[in-house]
């Protein structure tokens, strides 16, 4: 038989892993001849019409017109000491993927590949709220085509056109590798060997080394450890150790403005507490005696959104996808962040806390307990003569179809000061690009600034404040970025500033930009004392049973 171009689907197996170990149930291997020591499975799935047939009310006949029959092939071979899955049809929903080498077509794909000549690219940003995309070329394209954030993406998939044509006309790979290839079925055994020879090279690194920096922990075996260590942690720090940098976040987008108070469930706690805070929980914990931890009450304690009965009126999380934390395990760093753990390159991480030890730190006022960022810049407004507040004075710069807030606080010596709760990271992330919104816009839009100085001419109107509006230049004027500095200001509870990983990997660009902007940049932690945990109140017929309250049907005690 000649040899043709065929799409290949090809899946490395753990080293330990034996193929009738790889299967999900109901998969029968046997025996193949084609190919010496390989094993075969073939079948078909479905044998039912689908289900808009019922939808659509059809008859008996007409169901039999629209039967669903899928054909399945795997074949298993080894070569190399390795063990091979080859995939065909929809033989992939039989494989276990736990018992499988991940992103090895990743890896494949990345060594093998013209960094010119790629074609699609699947990302993840990581982040309380996690975002993927894929984005596509119409023709090769290097990787500055598919805008991706080499300091917080992370790849899972990329397809283009590899280097040398006798590998591969076409390959794309996330854990599977999918490669068009001349060859005949007795080629087999070569192509899988050509793939694992590529994996194990480096040669990514001259391109993409930047994929090492951050990578999604998938590893069944290795999430239970990093939970352990996860929980022994906690568990210190429930004993009085120093938490270390350990927080509590909201695994979304959170509006802190809406109202709802927290409660920590699961240990029968009676506390409401105003915000998400890690002092809260642990207070919380302590006033039920609990002083200990173990892996299982990473997903036992919960956090819920209740009203000031103590019942719920939101959103309920486990406790573990609101941790955050960084634990260090066989010499590597994670980062649990949303419920999902990342390992993160020791250099990466290092170069991180060095940027943010050394950024230079500004001081502001102290919030006071109950206060969130609308709170805290509506006393301050009151309060300081020379912090000048912006906050909700919305401008429109030119050609924008949306309004934007220029700044939170402006002050005397040319501060401009960005204002936001630590309540995710996600949260902050808007607040260091909204500082780098600002910066642009004040240097290019002239008309934007003279909205501003209006702006500003409007609070001291209503405040009796004065001189501020000339600190920015008019449309015309000689506005120069280096009298500036643009302060992140965020509050948070605790003597010294912690932030997400995440965060401090996007306040690092924010930092970047400006300085090539000309401005200075800073950071002022805004010290918020820890939240006091209080008994919800009784319901207004006074008859409410307290302890149905407190611990709903089926809670765990």
């Amino acid at each position: 038989m000649t040899d043709n171009i065929q799409k290949l689907s090809i899946r490395l197996l753990k080293n330990s892993v034996k193929p009738s170990e790889a299967l999900r149930e109901g998969v029968d291997l046997e025996n193949w001849q084609k190919i010496e020591g390989a094993k075969i499975a073939l079948d078909t799935m479905g044998g039912t019409p689908p289900k808009w047939a019922d939808f659509l009310e059809l008859s008996a006949d007409e169901k039999n017109k629209v039967w669903n029959n899928t054909a399945y092939g795997l074949v298993f071979l080894n070569t190399s000491d390795r063990w091979f899955a080859v995939s065909f049809g929809m033989g992939h929903v039989k494989l276990d993927p736990a018992k499988f080498e991940q992103d090895f077509g990743l890896r494949v794909v990345l060594n093998s590949v013209d960094e010119e000549q790629l074609k699609s690219a699947d990302v993840r940003t990581p982040d309380e709220n996690t975002l993927s995309r894929r984005s596509q070329t119409s023709r090769g394209s290097d990787q500055t085509a598919f805008a991706i954030d080499v300091e917080r993406d992370i790849i899972r998939g990329l397809a283009g056109t590899p280097k040398e044509k006798d590998f591969a006309t076409r390959v794309a790979g996330s854990d599977a590798l999918s490669m068009d290839r001349r060859l005949k079925v007795t080629d087999l055994p070569k192509a899988c060997d050509d793939a694992l020879a590529v994996y194990a090279k480096d040669n990514y690194k001259e391109h993409f080394s930047w994929v090492d920096q951050i990578k999604h922990v998938r590893q069944t075996d290795l999430i239970e450890k990093l939970d352990k260590a996860a929980a022994l942690k906690l568990k210190a720090v429930i004993g009085g150790a120093d938490p270390d940098g350990m927080h509590l976040a909201f695994p979304i987008i959170y509006d802190p403005e809406k109202g709802a108070s927290i409660r920590y469930k699961g240990f029968r706690s009676k506390l409401v507490f105003p915000d998400l805070d890690l002092t809260g929980y642990l207070n919380a914990l302590h006033d039920q005696g609990v002083t200990s931890f173990d892996v299982d009450d990473l997903r036992k304690h919960s956090v819920h959104e209740v009203d000031e009965y103590g019942k719920d009126c939101g959103k309920v999380w486990k406790i573990n996808e609101c941790l955050v934390l960084e634990a260090e395990v066989d010499g590597h760093t994670y980062v649990l962040s949303g419920g999902r753990w990342y390992q993160v390159a020791h250099d990466f991480a290092t170069q991180l806390v060095d940027f943010f030890n050394n950024l230079k730190k500004e001081e502001l006022p102290d919030a006071l307990p109950d206060e969130n960022e609308e709170k805290y810049n509506s006393r301050l407004k009151t309060k300081e003569v020379d912090l000048l507040c912006l906050d909700r004075k919305l401008i429109k710069p030119t050609g924008w179809t949306t309004p934007i807030e220029a700044c939170d606080f402006l002050d005397r010596k040319a501060r401009i000061i960005h204002v936001k709760d630590k309540t995710s990271s996600s949260r902050l992330s808007h607040l260091f690009n909204q500082g780098m919104v600002s910066g642009r816009i004040l240097i290019v839009d002239g008309v934007a600034r003279d909205l501003i100085r209006g702006k500003i001419n409007e609070v001291q109107d209503e405040t009796g404040q004065t001189n501020f509006v000339d600190i920015i230049a008019p449309d015309g004027g000689n506005f120069q970025s280096r009298d500036y500095t643009i302060v992140y200001a965020v509050i948070g509870t605790g003597d010294k500033p912690k932030l997400p990983f995440f965060s401090l990997v996007t306040l690092r660009q924010a930092v970047r930009e400006l300085t090539a902007l000309g401005y200075q940049a800073a950071f002022a932690w805004i010290k918020k004392p820890a939240s006091v945990g209080v008994k919800p109140a009784k319901s207004a017929d006074g008859d409410q049973d307290e302890e149905a309250v407190i611990e709903e049907e089926g809670e765990a005690a």
